[in-house]
């Protein structure tokens, strides 16, 4: 066998493998073993945190944003917020589109445990960054995260007593995504109008 079909074989196994620990991850989650799920995520990681391929990269940044996200509905938001943080550092300046929509989810994921505890503050300006980095997007996996940080920003003013900013950031969600047919996007706007 010729060298580079030994490296195409073991690439391969790399993203089976990778895929594997990804998909029991989710399994795990699935049947309420959150601390067994999130270790499948931190297999994943050790084994090809710093990998430079292209699909062993979409796996890491799928496994960083899924422990957030279990971390956070185990009431461990500090934990929660680190993973999503280590995705950023990782992936903040990624270009490939499934990686993008991780960092985003991540963004908006690290914005709501912020709120929850009590960091609305910074909560805020984390919904800030969703939008200046995605506000011009077109895929709709992006504008509903645009969406849905425009919401959280509102209801996080909201809390701070700043009615008339979450005002003025509930009309910009019915403005800019108004006439959006995409569910997830239009579940938004109608946050956004019962707010006003």
């Amino acid at each position: 066998m010729a060298p580079n079909q030994n490296d195409a074989g073991a690439s391969d196994l790399r993203e089976q493998v990778a895929k594997a620990l990804l998909n029991k991850g989710v399994m795990l989650g699935r049947l309420g073993r959150g601390d067994d799920e999130i270790a499948a995520y931190d297999d994943l990681l050790a084994r090809y945190g710093d990998s430079t391929e292209p699909e062993l990269r979409r796996h890491v940044a799928s496994a960083l944003f899924n422990k957030g996200t279990r971390l956070g509905q185990l009431a461990r938001a500090e934990a929660a917020i680190a993973a999503y943080d280590e995705l950023l550092t990782r992936f903040g300046e990624a270009t490939e589109p499934t990686i993008r929509e991780q960092v985003a989810k991540a963004l908006v994921g690290k914005s709501a445990r912020l709120g929850q505890l009590g960091r609305n503050e910074e909560a805020v300006a984390v919904c800030d960054e969703v939008v200046r980095r995605f506000g011009d997007a077109t895929e709709a996996t992006l504008r509903g995260q645009v969406a849905l940080a425009l919401v959280n920003e509102g209801v996080r003013l909201g809390q701070l007593g700043r009615t008339e900013e979450a005002i003025a950031v509930y009309d910009q969600v019915v403005v800019r995504f108004g006439d959006v047919d995409d569910p997830s996007v239009r579940e938004q706007v109608t946050r956004a109008l019962r707010a006003v």
